[in-house]
């Protein structure tokens, strides 16, 4: 299954969320979504506006997205922002950026490192 969230619909609504199965604890990391709408403004023009989906004050169901982990979600959450840095900054700085920093405490060189390098120094990520 693919699933399509664009930048319209994102919001910096996320929460955490658990449950347990069976003696196992499972951790979700939701994303909140929010619809935008094409409206037109009591001056004539077209506006777009977006908010949660509220019945009345406490009852939400807005749309969201949630990530379960069956461990530790952070390690996925992790390699996935090492690929978002490499794609906006080159792999030369995803190398020192979050994802390095956080795995092995190496920021630009500074420090020594367990993850792989190639043959030119830099960290090597798949």
């Amino acid at each position: 299954m693919r699933v399509n969230v664009y930048a319209e619909e994102m919001t910096d609504r996320i929460e955490i969320i658990g449950k347990e199965i069976d003696g196992r604890r499972f951790t979700g990391l939701r994303f909140y979504l929010e619809l935008p709408a094409t409206v037109q403004n009591p001056a004539g023009g077209i506006e777009q506006i977006r908010g949660p989906f509220e019945h009345h004050p406490g009852d939400d169901d807005s749309a969201a997205v949630t990530f379960w982990g069956k461990q530790d979600l952070r390690e996925v959450l992790r390699i996935a922002l090492a690929k978002l840095d490499e794609h906006y900054d080159g792999p030369r700085m995803a190398a020192c950026g979050v994802f390095a920093e956080i795995k092995c405490g190496n920021v630009h060189g500074s420090g020594s490192c367990n993850l792989p390098f190639g043959h030119d120094g830099k960290h090597q990520f798949r």
